[in-house]
Parts: C-alpha cells; structure tokens; sequence
C-alpha cells in the first residue's frame, strides 16, 4: 500500500474536486474578492502590488492571490482557475495527514487520518472552493509540526522548517499565524510544566526565519514607499478582532456549533475519542489539545464570527477522530455502538436537509406558501422560476444508501465496511451537492446579478452597485483601468461621467434609489435586483 497511497490520494482529488469546481460562480464576497485581484494583477501587470477595483487593497498580503495569478494564466479568467490552487492545497493537506499519521503512528494511521478529513463536509467544502484558508491553516499546521519535531528531535532544520511555514503562512494571511502557532505552543509548555523547552538558538533560529520570511512583502513596500498600506493592513487586522466586520457577528457558541456539525462525522467520533478512558494519551494528544481550544476560544472571544476563521480547528478534530477510528479499526469491535447510532441519526438529518434543498432549489415558490418571508430581496428572488430535475436529489438518495449499509454493517459488526460506507457515502454525496445543488444555490441568490454583468462587460462602461458592497461587478463586469468607480454610488449616480454607467441595486430599494437619482434609468428587473443605466449626456445635478 505504502507504494501507491500517494498516488491513490493524488487521484482521490482529482476525481472529487476537479469536475466541479468551475460549475458555479464565484461567491461574494470572499471568493470573488481575492479572484478580482489576481485577475486586477494580470490585467494591470503589476504582481507586486495587490489591488481591488484598481485601488490598493490591504486586507490581505498577496501569495494566495499571486497562486490565483499563476492559475489563471493557465486556464484563463474563471471559476476554475479562482478555485484551483485549493486544489492543490488538498492534494498536500491530505499528503502531510497520511505523512505525519504514518510516523508518529502508522500507515494505518495516515490514511485514516486523511480519509477523515476528505470525508468531513467543511474540509471538503473548503478543498472546492476560492478562498485563502485552507493554504493558510495548511502552512500553520505543518510550521507547528516541524517545531514539534524540532523539540523531540533538537534538529535546527526542523525549526528553519517551522520558520518557513509559518512564514508563508503570514504572507497568505496575515499575522494571526503568529498568535494560533504562539497559543498553541504557549499552552503546551504549560502543561509541560516548560520541559522540552527549545534551547535559545533554536528559538532564534525559528524567529529569525518566520521574520525574513514572512516580512518579505513588507520589506519590498517600505522600500517602494508604500508604508500607508502596511498601516492600513495593522489596522484592518486589530479591526476584525475588536468590531464585528462586515455585519458579521454571532454569540460566543457560533464556532462551536459550527465545528460540532460542519466537521462531522470527525467531530462525532472526536467526541467518543474524548470518553474513551483506555486510550493512552501522549504529548502529540496534549498539542492537538492545545491547538483546538486556543484557536477556539481565541476565534469565540474575537467579535467578527465568519464560519472558516475556526477552521485550522479542522486539523486537530480530525486527529481525535482518526485516533477512535483507529482504535476500532485495530481492535476490531465497535467501542460504542451509541455513537455510531447517532452518527447515523445525524446522517438521517442530512437526508431532510439535502431532499429538502434539492427540491427547493428548483420549487423556491413553495416556500413563499408556508413561510412568512419580510424580505423583499429574498421573496424576489424565490419567485423566479429556476429549472429543476430529479439529478437534484442525488445527494439524498446517496445518502439513503449510505445510512442503510452502514446500519446493515453496524448490526453485522463488520467495522471496517462500516467505515468505509459511511466516508464514501458522505463524500459522494458532498460531490453531488457541489455537483447539482451548489450551482443551484448561487442562481438563486445571486445568479441574475452575475448574469446581468456577464452581458455587459465588453461594454466601456461603469459597473457599480447601490446600497450593498460587493465584487462580482468587477470581476464578471471585466473591470479595466479607467473603468473603475472611486467615488461614492452618489457621485457616480449625479455627477460628471466620461462614459455610461451600470448599477445594480436590490428591490426593497428601487423607489429611493429612483427618487433620489432621477438620472438613472430603469432597464430591468429580476431575482431581487434591479437595474439601472446612466448615459453620458443625461444632465447632472453634481455640475
């Protein structure tokens, strides 16, 4: 086996991610904002400095964004190349599970610690999709094992390794790497009582990597004289930990429910690995221990809750629950068969919600009969008429199959067969969802948006939106250098235009926006936006 896992990992995601992941359109506001700069970088050819809407954009430093560059100059501007590099970042997450599972543990160990986390439906989602984290928690987890390895094995290369990670880590992300890999050694020392500690060299060496690394980018902006945008990006990121960004708050629990069920059926088993008093714990159980709760608690007390912010949490979950796997796996009887029914009470859950999304995503009408919906975007949008067919129910009917084999298995006693249905069965059922339902979701919620765009970006014309913030005018507007919108919607909407201008806006505004800017002309309506247009030689109450 040891001779081909990599490659049967290598084609597990080719397989699973690869044929859908160009089906939909890019989700505001993240995917579409980091793809909107890759493609800003290759239209402006300026790599070095990372834009939006042709403006400098800070909120993030530019590797990430630089991958999306690189992709798309391979497979052109689109969704596919947007999503791409998490592609990758898959293959080496599961890679590293299956490498650091074999040597701490076995080689048993690796492939269920990464067939755990693949089968897992955040950690699968994530694999899908545009965003920076799952390269970012990718570098953090590997810069924590090499110091890790470093304390055990007081070896300088694995702390220039560490050094390295989380370097990279903070050129993709910023420099919450610094706090998650500082917590979580932080509490291990504590509980250590400070034994193993690193001896200074190697503690210096360690910085000394993470700064020239991960400082590289900052360096090149001092020297180019751009230091207002490293300001800005210490202030966008003491922002996020103080305010609730963007709208997006939530109670002190929002992340915890979040993993409990978004990272199930790891979470699940996490849980029973916790109950289970024979296991022997060992120092890797105290660091996964302390990785999961710092980030945790630091992302529950942070007052912006967005649901992958705790996702580096997905690394340690997954551990506990590959460890209870295993611990069934090699004694060869089911530890609790408790847990397993409500694993499959859940799996059972998931069918409503998979049937009930698969049927609804076609018949959005029904909901407006029985639900009292108060927003008139929402209503909007469900009464557009969306094509449907029974392929939206795939993941339901996966899933049915996957709860009466594993069921089947489970009263057999056949643990291996029941493993293996219940992983396979999530994991193609989450490929249908990304596959039929996915698609479905984002024409529902935004497809008449994005169309609308699509239609008009060959147009020499400004794109912009009114009353909400967001990318996707830019990035399927195709947004030149010229065309990009740098005063606010009423300047825009009144004042002095070199070339027309579109705007779209949602419903619950149309009246206001109609009264208040009578130069706009209204073109059409659909699925809660509306549209506007403005033409060069309309009057202007900006002269």
């Amino acid at each position: 086996m040891t001779k081909y896992a990599h490659w049967i990992l290598i084609a597990f995601v080719a397989l699973a991610c690869l044929p859908t992941i160009g089906q939909s359109a890019l989700f505001d506001w993240d995917e579409v904002n980091f793809a909107e700069c890759a493609r800003e970088m290759i239209v402006s050819k300026d790599y070095f400095n990372v834009t939006v809407n042709f403006q400098a954009f800070w909120e993030k430093p530019p590797l990430f964004i630089w991958m999306q560059a690189f992709s798309m100059k391979i497979f052109g501007m689109n969704e596919f190349a947007a999503r791409f590099p998490n592609v990758i970042a898959a293959v080496f997450t599961l890679l590293t599970l299956y490498r650091f599972g074999k040597q701490f543990y076995s080689e048993q160990m690796g492939l269920i610690w990464s067939g755990v986390y693949a089968c897992s439906i955040l950690p699968f989602m994530y694999f899908n999709s545009g965003i920076i984290d799952p390269w970012f928690n990718l570098f953090i987890f590997n810069g924590i094992i090499q110091f890790y390895l470093g304390i055990e094995t007081n070896k300088r290369s694995k702390f220039m390794l560490a050094g390295l990670f989380i370097g990279l880590a903070i050129l993709t992300k910023g420099p919450v790497a610094l706090i998650l890999i500082g917590g979580a050694f932080g509490l291990y020392f504590l509980f250590q009582r400070f034994r193993g500690f690193p001896k200074l060299g190697n503690s210096l060496l360690f910085i000394a990597t993470t700064l020239f690394i991960g400082s590289l980018w900052f360096i090149l902006l001092i020297a180019s004289g751009h230091q207002e945008i490293i300001q800005e990006f210490i202030a966008y990121q003491v922002r996020l930990f103080e305010t609730q960004d963007a709208g997006h708050g939530g109670p002190l629990y929002y992340h915890w429910i979040i993993l409990l069920f978004g990272v199930f059926p790891a979470s699940f088993f996490m849980i029973a690995y916790f109950r289970t008093k024979s296991i022997e714990r060992n120092k890797l159980d105290i660091l996964m221990h302390c990785m999961l709760w710092f980030t945790l608690i630091l992302f529950s007390i942070v007052k912006t809750k967005i649901i992958h912010y705790s996702s580096f949490c997905y690394f340690p979950i997954t551990y506990f629950g590959a460890r209870y796997v295993l611990l069934e796996w090699e004694n060869g009887w089911f530890n609790t068969k408790k847990l397993h029914y409500f694993t499959l009470v859940f799996l059972g859950i998931l069918v409503l919600i998979f049937g009930g999304v698969g049927y609804l995503v076609g018949h959005t009408s029904v909901l407006l009969s029985y639900i009292h919906v108060n927003d008139p975007f929402a209503v909007e949008a469900m009464k557009e008429h969306y094509s449907w067919s029974l392929i939206q129910l795939t993941p339901l009917l996966l899933l049915i199959i996957t709860i009466t084999l594993s069921i089947n298995f489970l009263v057999k006693n056949k643990l291996r067969n029941y493993y293996l249905a219940i992983g396979i069965g999530i994991l193609m059922s989450l490929v249908s969802v990304n596959a039929f339902i996915v698609p479905k979701v984002e024409d529902i919620t935004q497809g008449a948006a994005i169309d609308f765009y699509k239609r008009h970006q060959h147009e020499d014309a400004y794109f912009s939106t009114l009353g909400f913030k967001s990318y996707a005018h830019l990035f399927y507007g195709n947004a030149r250098p010229g065309n990009e919108v740098t005063r606010d919607e009423k300047a825009v909407a009144t004042g002095i235009l070199s070339k027309p201008a579109y705007f779209v806006a949602k419903i619950q505004q149309k009246q206001e926006f109609m009264t208040n800017y009578p130069e706009l002309q209204l073109i059409g309506e659909k699925g809660g936006f509306v549209f506007f247009k403005r033409t060069t030689w309309m009057s202007s109450k900006g002269k």
